[in-house]
């Protein structure tokens, strides 16, 4: 009776902070669909600051001078964080879906990547790229950060506070602040009927990805683009499903409290491994290293 007692308070405690975290998250943050040339164009001047001035990618040839834009932004939808005490551009990111009329050559990593998944005309339809994510360096400036994103790490190292005394309120208590962003992403991949979704990661991301609980498989060694990036592949319905385990309180704000877990459930079929990597696929990558 004792370790039923017990239990049931660490459930309740372990929603208590569920709910605080996510009612925290969004009393800091909004989420704002980029669905105008003004709201696009903060987008791209962040993305250039964060990208060019801040982390010294090359810039390609003829580009804008404040902006970094490409052609497949006129086929993604973008989404921005926004600081509501300041009304700041926090962050970016977009969801790019594949051209139905040139389905081999609408996707970033398509660029940069060959794995046979990108090049095959029924897998293609089946996938989005999430892209372009990035915070602005306010957002990401404590000590264990990332050059483009802050870091997630363990409680215990978020409790530091700054030389003059002071901590940012929700720099200590939000310590994933593009959480909102992934969700927007996966909002709008399951709007355009798609689950499946790849991703080029920075080295600093696996370990967030791990303890957010996203599930992916990797698709290739690493890229040279912005910063050495590692391609992955992975299904939004069993990410979420090993997100409510591993990190129930980042998945409330992920799932948007379990309204886009249910909707990918909806959406899902079993065994998407053999259904994205099914032997045309492993025949393909066979071919490829004989």
């Amino acid at each position: 009776m004792k370790l039923l007692k017990e239990k049931t308070l660490g459930s309740w405690f372990s929603k208590l902070q569920q709910d605080t975290f996510y009612n925290l998250y969004y009393n800091t943050f909004e989420i704002v669909k980029a669905d105008t040339e003004l709201l696009r164009d903060k987008a791209f001047r962040l993305r250039h600051k964060v990208f060019y001035e801040e982390n010294g990618f090359p810039k390609k040839a003829g580009a804008p001078e404040d902006m970094e834009c490409d052609a497949h932004d006129d086929n993604a939808v973008h989404f921005l964080l926004i600081h509501k005490l300041t009304n700041e551009v926090a962050g970016a990111i977009r969801y790019v879906m594949p051209h139905e009329d040139r389905p081999l050559a609408s996707l970033p990593l398509q660029e940069l990547c060959d794995h046979p998944v990108l090049f095959m005309e029924d897998k293609v339809m089946q996938l989005g790229e999430i892209s372009r994510l990035c915070m602005a360096r306010f957002f990401r400036r404590r000590e264990k950060d990332g050059s483009i994103l802050p870091a997630y790490y363990d409680p215990e190292d978020k409790g530091k506070t700054a030389a003059n005394g002071k901590v940012s309120y929700f720099r200590r208590r939000i310590p994933y602040a593009p959480l909102g962003l992934i969700a927007a992403a996966f909002e709008a991949a399951l709007d355009s009927g798609r689950l499946d979704c790849v991703y080029a990661a920075s080295p600093e991301e696996f370990e967030v990805f791990k303890k957010l609980g996203f599930d992916y498989r990797v698709l290739g060694p690493r890229l040279k683009g912005h910063g050495e990036q590692q391609p992955i592949i992975f299904n939004i319905k069993h990410s979420l499903d090993k997100m409510k385990e591993t990190n129930p309180a980042c998945w409330e704000i992920v799932s948007d409290r379990g309204r886009l877990h249910d909707q990918a459930i909806a959406r899902s079929k079993d065994n998407w491994y053999e259904r994205i990597f099914d032997k045309e696929c492993k025949d393909a990558i066979m071919e490829k290293l004989m």
